[in-house]
């Protein structure tokens, strides 16, 4: 990401609703499927908020690459090492869970860092991720953030073939998906060729507002863990034994 984007982050990703959002989906799915008191890493963890979440259901540490968002971690007393998603500096079977929240989309090599977490993860470890979803969403902002692609439910199931098996896939972030659609619609009519990220402050009157939405739409989720339509994706992977890899 663009550094600038770090800084922006960092002042609203515990208030603007597209960040609270993602933690919330991220606990519901950690509530059915993760026990309390794991030790966890989060891949690609930027300036810190998911960590902060994560630290109330066990210990978790972070990795990135980006020594700028290093540093607002380590301002924030978190425990952070500098790698890449491919090439992480931990021992093997190391983790009970690994997070990689928006962080494939910006890799060359996606299947590469699936492996990665695969090797850090203790057998029957997690794997949670989430992604930007539908390429022809592409728009100045994936190019502001540094993405490679966006991707379709089918591909990102397959980035986990053999090493996992899949516990949960879904869309998320419904409700944002016509708006998005439109917002972007109208920047091509425009020919808005500025290379700029959607992550800006919200006012409070729309944050109210897509909280509500975001309320009823992860109490929906809560019942079915799955929803038919969205801006990104959520997968919850389970690594397979060394024997059941052997035998896939």
């Amino acid at each position: 990401m663009e550094t600038k984007e770090y800084e922006i982050m960092d002042r609203i990703e515990h208030d603007h609703f597209w960040f609270v959002a993602k933690r919330k989906y991220l606990s519901v799915v950690l509530d059915k499927y993760f026990s309390q008191g794991g030790k966890m890493l989060d891949v690609g963890c930027g300036t810190g908020a998911v960590m902060e979440f994560l630290k109330s259901r066990g210990e978790v540490e972070g990795v990135d690459m980006s020594e700028t968002a290093l540093n607002y971690c380590r301002q924030k007393n978190l425990k952070v090492e500098k790698g890449l998603a491919n090439e992480m500096p931990y021992s093997q079977n190391t983790f009970d869970a690994v997070f990689a929240l928006d962080v494939l989309e910006h890799l060359d090599n996606p299947v590469g860092a699936v492996k990665e977490a695969s090797r850090v993860l203790k057998d029957g470890g997690l794997f949670f991720a989430t992604v930007p979803a539908h390429q022809w969403l592409w728009s100045p902002h994936d190019v502001s953030m540094h993405h490679k692609k966006r991707y379709a439910k089918q591909d990102f199931a397959q980035l986990f073939a053999g090493e996992f098996d899949i516990l949960a896939l879904s869309w998320i972030h419904a409700f944002i998906l016509l708006p998005a659609m439109a917002v972007r619609l109208i920047r091509n009519l425009l020919n808005n060729k500025s290379n700029s990220s959607d992550v800006k402050e919200s006012s409070a009157v729309i944050n109210k507002i897509m909280s509500l939405l975001y309320f009823i739409e992860i109490s929906i989720f809560k019942v079915f863990y799955s929803l038919p339509f969205g801006l990104s994706l959520l997968v919850v992977a389970k690594k397979k034994s060394s024997g059941e890899v052997a035998k896939s």
